[in-house]
């Protein structure tokens, strides 16, 4: 599949995951507009680690509607050893700018198309190879 010429579907009902285990996370107290996550199955070396945060909407002259952006955001982030035995870091960024207006279903509709994009084979080559194309 390609990139260059994708599609998603507008209007999809929520794509559910299926099988797997549950992972848990807790909560290391909310602070600064963040919240701190971490997995509670996880040893403290290898401990996958959730960070919601908010900024929300500031009057701005020359925005539209005269606001700035609601900023949602979520990153994911888990320990990784490679074969090699040198240890990283792998990282999921997922924000959101939503304008003032915006209405639920709206936000519904953009979190489905979302999830396409992470899901859907014409996005695996820029997910895999950093294919553009």
């Amino acid at each position: 599949m390609s990139l260059s010429n994708a599609s998603v579907l507008s209007g999809a009902t929520l794509v559910t995951p299926t099988g797997g285990t549950a992972i848990s996370f807790t909560s290391l107290g909310i602070r600064n507009n963040t919240n701190p996550l971490h997995c509670t199955d996880d040893e403290l070396s290898d401990r996958r680690v959730i960070v919601a945060s908010y900024k929300p909407p500031k009057p701005s002259p020359g925005a539209p509607n005269g606001y700035t952006q609601a900023r949602p955001a979520v990153v994911f982030k888990s320990p990784f050893t490679p074969t090699d035995g040198n240890p990283t870091i792998e990282t999921i960024r997922i924000e959101f700018g939503l304008d003032v207006r915006t209405t639920a279903a709206r936000i519904a509709e953009l979190q489905v198309i979302g999830v396409q994009m992470l899901q859907d084979p014409d996005f695996a080559n820029l997910w895999l190879l950093g294919s553009l194309d």
